[in-house]
């Protein structure tokens, strides 16, 4: 499955979880952290993941691509 992400709207810790939740279809036991969307998109079968306006993401969406990065997951940007 293919998914896409708009960098922008993970700069915040809090909204980009609600955010991540919401394009993923996350679980409700979804832990709203890190080490929770790294067990919970393992899970998935993902094959590629499109980011929006990448140039526009701070700190936090860094993070989370380091997530994305870590779980092998192609990514795209567009």
């Amino acid at each position: 499955m293919e998914y896409t992400i708009d960098a922008e709207k993970l700069n915040d810790r809090e909204a980009a979880h609600e955010y991540l939740a919401e394009v993923f279809s996350l679980p409700d036991y979804y832990g709203k952290n890190l080490d929770a969307l790294y067990d919970c998109l393992g899970e998935m079968n993902i094959e590629k993941i499109h980011i929006i306006n990448e140039d526009k993401g701070e700190y936090y969406f860094y993070a989370v691509l380091d997530v994305i990065n870590d779980l092998d997951i192609d990514i795209e940007s567009e």
